[in-house]
């Protein structure tokens, strides 16, 4: 029987310390509200700008304000065209409002600088445009990509010999391209906006370490179906997962959009040609991309602007995808790409995006999820503050008033509380 009655006293006792630690627990659930908030809260908020940081083709516009008194939009459009032999043929021209012909820009150019003098002279600035001059107080420029197989040669003992051949993405541009896409160079520079030398090409390091195995290649020659280009510069390619889904860590170089009817012939097509829109015209390569940085001197009228200065876009029938990308990050616009749901993938459904756009969606998609891990986050926060406040105010009502001892000696203090713990 002995063992018995302390058997269950063991029992009574574990059981009184299980319902004190339970009770310690509960009691300590506000704090534990807070750690977690704290927690999502930082992982959403650190991702969120680790990734954002990694677009830095997303935040033009914000450079250009930089030091300056106006606002400034960063605009993209992105038309389609026809690939008579698939991704290994350039985009041709397709008629009927669903392309940008190069002929385009000039006018394009023409109506977006109206309309940043009419701002102009509103600001008294000068903004003035004169054709075969740079942009004066806003930026463009134009790309269409197109895959082709690309030999690397080296000179040995006197002799140009091929040393490797690849397949990689051309990326074919005109204006100013690297304004819109900064680079970390790792050997060179990039393509001058007025061309010296149309037979000029810049790779990435995915390429040239692939060729070379090396970054300092500059003065090598790289062959394209025939011509040969010689490379003036490398460029450091955006690494992570994003990079990778989006195709930025493939073989890639740079070259003069005119340099397109260079390699693939300046005819497009032909009279007899079964598909349908396409024209016959010499050189006649399509637009991929367009961009602009324009200044805006009311908010919003810079989208407006871009719009009106695109020969075939129509609100009512857009054959063309156009993107704001000032701001496109921000909580409200990436809330407003995934809602109404669908709504998004319907719009861009049947373009051929390049991978600096294809990357900024694939941003998109994870920042809506960080936004919500902030966001909830925030709610348990807001929970663990109000149940710690609660909790403080309980225990306060529910505690014996204290003695006042102010005025007294230590001694006195002292005596106090004997007699008190007497009691």
């Amino acid at each position: 029987m002995h063992i018995i009655d302390k058997t269950k006293d063991l029992w009574n006792i574990e059981k009184g310390n299980a319902k004190k630690t339970l009770l310690k627990l509960v009691m300590a659930v506000p704090f534990w509200l807070i750690v977690a908030s704290l927690a999502l809260m930082a992982f959403g908020i650190g991702r969120a700008i680790y990734l954002t940081d990694k677009r830095s083709d997303q935040k033009v516009a914000e450079v250009w304000q930089s030091g300056s008194d106006m606002s400034f939009r960063h605009m993209v459009v992105y038309g389609g065209g026809i690939r008579s032999e698939g991704e290994t043929s350039p985009m041709t021209y397709q008629e009927g409002g669903k392309s940008i012909h190069i002929a385009d820009i000039a006018l394009m150019r023409q109506a977006l600088q109206n309309s940043a003098d009419t701002g102009s002279a509103a600001s008294k600035k000068n903004l003035t445009y004169t054709e075969g001059s740079n942009l004066r107080g806003w930026e463009d420029c134009y790309s269409s990509t197109v895959m082709a197989s690309l030999e690397a040669t080296e000179v040995h003992d006197g002799l140009e010999v091929t040393i490797g051949k690849a397949d990689a993405q051309l990326v074919a541009v005109g204006g100013n391209f690297k304004a819109f896409h900064p680079f970390r160079y790792l050997s060179g520079g990039f393509l001058p906006v007025t061309p010296v030398d149309m037979n000029q090409i810049v790779i990435n390091d995915v390429l040239a370490w692939k060729f070379y195995h090396s970054y300092d290649v500059i003065g090598n020659r790289i062959l394209i179906n025939g011509e040969m280009f010689t490379i003036i510069g490398v460029v450091e390619e955006n690494t992570g997962k994003i990079a990778e889904l989006a195709g930025e860590q493939e073989n890639r170089a740079f070259i003069y959009f005119g340099s397109l009817g260079t390699i693939y012939g300046n005819n497009s097509g032909s009279d007899d040609s079964e598909e349908p829109g396409v024209s016959s015209a010499p050189a006649d390569y399509a637009i991929q991309c367009y961009e602009a940085v324009l200044p805006e001197l009311v908010k919003g009228v810079g989208v407006t602007d871009f719009k009106n200065a695109l020969p075939s876009y129509s609100l009512s029938n857009p054959q063309l995808y156009v993107s704001n990308n000032t701001g496109r990050f921000g909580v409200t616009r990436i809330f407003d790409t995934v809602f109404p749901l669908g709504e998004s993938d319907r719009e861009r459904m049947g373009y051929e995006f390049p991978y600096w756009e294809k990357a900024a969606q694939l941003t998109e998609d994870r920042l809506f999820y960080d936004y919500i891990l902030t966001g909830f986050g925030i709610v348990l926060l807001l929970i663990g503050v109000v149940a710690t406040g609660l909790k403080f105010r309980a225990k306060k009502a529910a505690d014996p008033e204290e003695p006042d001892f102010s005025g007294y000696s230590d001694e006195d203090e002292k005596q106090a509380n004997e007699l008190l713990l007497k009691e």
